[in-house]
């Protein structure tokens, strides 16, 4: 069982999210921190220069969908789902976080799809793959 909790003594949650996260649960279910690579073992989200195959811009919307999706098929592997989720964390690099504010934020909730739950986000300086701006991770629990 999961309880939402958003006390009155606390101001309202700028996102959303919620402040607790209660649980009681018969399994609880850690998922790695993911980053936006896809099946195949590919970056998302890297628009490169077709001369150079160097890339050029990334698209961190893209970015952080994709994330979330592997997030998702992450939980869904071990029997659990989006609403399962008690605790999510995401990890941005920090030159990105004006863009993350407008356009990552709304890339996260639309894979979440409505689904809340506590955590934090956190501004790193840069993370394991250079091409990479987003990490996210999470912990569910399965009632």
């Amino acid at each position: 069982m999961k309880e939402r909790i958003d006390p009155n003594t606390i101001a309202k949650p700028l996102g959303p999210y919620c402040h607790v996260t209660k649980v009681t649960a018969k399994q609880l279910v850690f998922v790695a921190g993911q980053i936006p690579i896809d099946k195949d073992g590919n970056i998302v989200g890297l628009n490169s220069d077709a001369k150079t195959r160097h890339f050029q811009t990334i698209d961190l919307a893209a970015q952080v969908r994709q994330t979330m999706l592997n997030v998702k098929a992450a939980l869904e592997a071990a029997g659990a789902s989006l609403e399962d989720i008690v605790r999510l964390d995401t990890y941005v690099v920090a030159f990105a976080q004006n863009e993350y504010k407008t356009v990552g934020m709304k890339a996260k909730h639309e894979v979440l799809a409505g689904a809340r739950a506590s955590g934090a986000t956190i501004f790193v300086s840069a993370l394991m793959q250079p091409e990479v701006l987003v990490e996210i991770s999470a912990i569910a629990a399965i009632d």
